[in-house]
């Protein structure tokens, strides 16, 4: 009886170091699952935010290419009209010089005949002298009539000079709307790495042309080459030029036009 009284007890004893050891063991992959838990958890919430993130991005990225694509259509059309009205000033141009060249014509074809006139009036004069005839009113009539002529001549000198003036002036209004101006600064306003395009922050306010290069350096180091494709009020839009590309651009680069 004693013996099975102390087997019983053996046995209760080591159920209960059993039970322990259990319950220890337990407890441990209870805690082990809550960490795991709390740790999914904040990778959820983390790849939650890092979702909505990058949803923001794709959003601000798709308004961002809609007001470039506006812009460069807007820009299109204003080429075209800046095209349109280019042309009109050469054809005024080209009507100015016209002009020019019929008034020099006609200038040279006055002095021919002011010199014939005269001519002939002094051999009127000495045919005169030489049969003595002293009354000469109409002599001094015709002479009266040359100086009259040359007046005249004098005033279409002066309209003809202005004509030169004007010319010039017109040529000179449609150089510079035609050219760059030399050592033209600006700076790169945005990228589009995957269309190879950059948008400068200079436009037809500053005489930007359309196929002008820009060097686009940083820190004065050269990153690339781009040459202008479509010309804004204030802004431009250039090509990344492959041949010259040493580094990607950046928003923030100097872009010089030499």
């Amino acid at each position: 009886m004693k013996l099975l009284s102390r087997i019983a007890l053996a046995i209760a004893i080591v159920a209960c170091i059993g039970a322990g050891i259990f319950a220890f063991k337990l407890g441990g992959i209870r805690d082990g699952l809550r960490k795991n838990v709390a740790n999914l958890t904040t990778e959820k919430n983390k790849l939650t935010k890092d979702l909505a993130d990058a949803r923001t991005d794709l959003t601000n990225t798709k308004q961002d290419l809609t007001k470039i694509q506006d812009e460069l259509t807007n820009t299109k059309g204003e080429l075209e009209a800046s095209k349109v009205a280019l042309a009109g000033k050469t054809q005024e141009a080209d009507k100015l010089q016209a002009s020019l060249n019929a008034r020099a014509a006609e200038l040279a074809q006055v002095k021919v005949d002011h010199e014939t006139v005269q001519q002939a009036l002094d051999n009127i004069k000495k045919s005169l002298a030489d049969a003595g005839i002293s009354d000469i009113s109409s002599i001094a009539q015709l002479g009266d009539q040359i100086k009259t002529q040359a007046e005249e001549n004098r005033i279409l000198g002066q309209q003809l000079a202005s004509t030169r003036k004007d010319v010039v002036a017109c040529k000179d209004r449609v150089v510079q709307l035609t050219t760059a101006p030399t050592n033209l600064r600006g700076h790169i306003a945005a990228v589009q790495d995957s269309w190879g395009f950059v948008v400068l922050d200079i436009g037809r306010d500053r005489r930007v042309q359309t196929n002008v290069d820009f060097i686009v350096s940083r820190d004065d180091k050269m990153v690339a080459k781009v040459q202008v494709r479509t010309v804004g009020e204030n802004t431009s839009v250039a090509e990344i030029m492959p041949g010259f590309l040493k580094t990607q651009p950046q928003v923030g680069d100097v872009v010089v036009h030499n």
